[in-house]
Formats: structure tokens, C-alpha cells, sequence
């Protein structure tokens, strides 16, 4: 036994140094040796630790081999993004770090730099294009009322006359002042100190309206709040409101907007007709054809079940309206009407349905009709 150890002693010290020569100092003493009287407390024999900790060892094992799989990749993506000649087997990531602090502490705030420059130039571009825009839809639509205002100039309904009104809505009166003010036109743009002075919590609060989502994700309540918005705040109709006004032959107006839930069907008819007509007259342009004496387009429009909450008057003022825009019409009406509709148009044809066969026969009102054709058959007249 007294020969045994002084070998065990020179192996012990030989360990001793594997460890020392392996494993930082620090570690040893902090770490390593700790734990291992932790263990040895627990499971007795030193072999019984170096059994439990085997498995989780070569797990261990295969779960580094796995990352340095994955950086080996990961090097090799990054060399061949950005054209550079590092060594990606090497052990040490030391390239790799010096690359990343050169980023950091030199590149990093300039690029933040550019992206925050780029991002605020990206705001401002939309905001000025979105300005812009609705300008650019609200005077088109001012155009527009103007050229059915010039159609409506020399008719009339009856004893009333039309027109079309747009003025800006009160409850958007702020942002309209905003998007159409002159000084867009005179050199200023939305980012001037002078146009800001003057119009600033207009513009802070309608693009806070349609792109300040706040920091997050949005709930479903404020996606859908904001969908609402977008869908508002977009639309060059929400800042304008649209009005038809009548005057009788004394001269007293009337307002649609503050007449229509007094009116009878065929009084709130005819605002219709009289605004589809005057759109079809500004579409087909007829009015410069007209003044020219002759008229170069097809000019044609369709009415299906016209005139049905009409009395004879107006329908009878309608198709005169009608005729005098220079209009082509194809009138479908029912057989109650024919006798307002004919003779006023210059054809009429009775479509006449009998189980499964339908006959379609042009009708004069002026000719008597046959024994065997009754008025009561005709069903579906069809005027032009």
C-alpha cells in the first residue's frame, strides 16, 4: 500500500494539472470545483457522477456541433451578401466581431441617420401627394358643377328651374380651408413656415385620423376605427356637401336637401331625373354639339320602369327635358303610362308576353287598334 501511494499522488497531480492547463482558474474555483463536491455530496463516487453527466454530455456534444453547423451557414450567407473573403472555418469569430463593432460604433448612427432622413422625406412626399389629391378631385368636381349648371342654364321643369350647388361641409370646414387654399399655388408648399403657422393643427389632426396607429399592434376595435377613417378621410365627398336647388317662376328657391323627406315619390323623382339627364348632357357634351347645330355622338340612355311614381305632368315634362338635351332615349315604362309616354316619343313598341310566346307590335296611339289586340294585352311597352 505504501508503494500504491506515492503513484496515486503523482496521478492525482498530473489530473491536477490536466485540469488547471484545461480549465480557467477562476472557473475552477468559482464553478467547477463547487459543483463538483455538490455532486459528490449527492451521489457518493466520483464514477457515479462521470456515469449521470455522460449522457448530457454528448447531447451537449451534438447540440454545439449543430450551432457551429449553423454559423459555419450563417458566415458563408454573410460573406456572399456583402463580396468579403473571411475564413469561415476559423474557430474564433474574430473577423466577424471586429465587423460588427466597426458597424456598430461607426456605420450604425449613420445609417440611422439615412433611415430616419428617408422615412420623414417619405412622410412628407405622401402628405403632399395626398393634399394633392384631393384638391386636384375637389376641383375637378367643381368643374363638373359647373358644367351641368351650364346644361340646366336655359331649360326648365315646368314653371321651375335647376341648378347644382357645392359649397364645403361644415363639420370639415377646417380641413377643406386647408386642402384648397390659394397659397398651394403661389409658391408655398404644405411644409412652409407660413402654410404650417396657418393651417398646422388642421394637418396634425387629419393625418393623425388616417396614419397615426400609435406604437403596437392595433385591437380589432381600432383596426376597424381606422378602416372607417381611411375610408372617410380619403374620399374628397366627405369635405363637400351637394345640394339641388329649384326656382319657381316668382323667383323663391327651394333646397332638395331640406325638401326631400316632405316631398311625394314623383316630386323626389324628379331631382333625379333632372340630375341623370344633366350628367348625360356634361357626358356626351351635347351642349357644345348643340350650339354647333348638329350633334356627332350616339347620345343614347335607358330607363327601365321609368316614371313609375309619376303623374301625367311630369313625366310629360320629363321626356320634354329630355328631347330638349338633344338626348336618344330607350324608355321601358308600363302600360299604365303609355298613354302619357306615346305621344311624345317617336315610336313605340308594345311587348306582349302570352305564356311562352312574346310578340312585340308597334303601337300608334292615333290608329285604332284591332278587335283581337285589347289595350290589356300590352303589357311592357317600350317607348323611344
Amino acid at each position: 500500500t505504501e508503494d500504491k501511494l506515492p503513484r496515486e499522488e503523482s496521478e492525482r497531480e498530473k489530473l491536477r494539472q490536466k485540469i488547471d492547463e484545461k480549465y480557467d482558474t477562476e472557473w475552477i474555483q468559482k464553478t467547477g470545483e463547487p459543483r463538483f463536491l455538490k455532486e459528490l455530496k449527492k451521489r457518493v463516487s466520483p464514477r457515479k457522477i462521470i456515469d449521470a453527466f455522460y449522457s448530457q454530455l454528448e447531447r451537449t456534444k451534438s447540440q454545439a456541433d449543430k450551432k457551429w453547423q449553423e454559423l459555419i451557414r450563417t458566415r458563408a450567407e454573410y460573406i456572399r451578401d456583402y463580396k468579403m473573403s473571411y475564413d469561415i472555418n476559423l474557430p474564433e469569430n474574430t473577423p466577424f466581431d471586429e465587423e460588427l463593432k466597426e458597424l456598430r460604433d461607426t456605420h450604425l448612427a449613420e445609417y440611422e441617420a439615412k433611415i430616419k432622413d428617408a422615412r420623414e422625406k417619405s412622410q412628407k412626399q405622401f402628405q403632399e401627394d395626398f393634399i394633392s389629391k384631393l384638391k386636384q378631385h375637389i376641383d375637378t368636381v367643381k368643374g363638373q358643377i359647373v358644367e351641368l349648371n351650364d346644361a340646366l342654364k336655359n331649360v326648365s321643369f315646368g314653371r321651375e328651374s335647376y341648378r347644382f350647388e357645392i359649397k364645403p361641409n361644415p363639420n370639415y370646414k377646417k380641413f377643406y380651408d386647408m386642402i384648397t387654399d390659394s397659397m398651394l399655388l403661389e409658391g408655398f408648399n404644405l411644409f412652409s413656415q407660413a402654410f404650417q403657422t396657418k393651417h398646422r393643427d388642421a394637418i396634425d389632426e387629419l393625418f393623425k385620423q388616417i396614419v397615426d396607429v400609435g406604437e403596437g399592434d392595433l385591437t380589432a376595435d381600432q383596426r376597424a376605427e381606422l378602416e372607417r377613417n381611411i375610408e372617410k378621410f380619403t374620399d374628397y365627398r366627405t369635405y363637400l356637401n351637394f345640394d339641388l336647388i329649384s326656382k319657381d317662376e316668382s323667383g323663391r328657391e327651394s333646397r332638395l336637401s331640406r325638401t326631400i323627406a316632405k316631398k311625394s315619390g314623383g316630386e323626389t323623382q324628379t331631382p333625379f331625373y333632372i340630375s341623370v339627364l344633366a350628367s348625360f348632357v356634361r357626358v356626351y357634351r351635347l351642349q357644345q354639339s348643340l350650339r354647333r347645330g348638329k350633334s356627332n355622338t350616339l347620345s343614347l340612355i335607358v330607363f327601365d320602369e321609368a316614371f313609375n311614381k309619376m303623374d301625367h305632368q311630369r313625366i310629360q315634362e320629363s321626356i320634354k327635358l329630355l328631347r330638349s338635351f338633344g338626348l336618344q332615349a330607350v324608355i321601358c315604362a308600363p302600360t299604365e303610362k303609355i298613354g302619357d309616354i306615346a305621344p311624345l316619343v317617336d315610336r313605340t313598341l308594345c311587348v306582349t308576353r302570352l305564356k311562352n310566346i312574346t310578340v312585340v307590335r308597334s303601337f300608334d296611339p292615333k290608329i285604332q287598334e284591332d278587335e283581337d289586340e285589347l289595350p290589356g294585352q300590352y303589357h311592357q311597352p317600350a317607348a323611344r
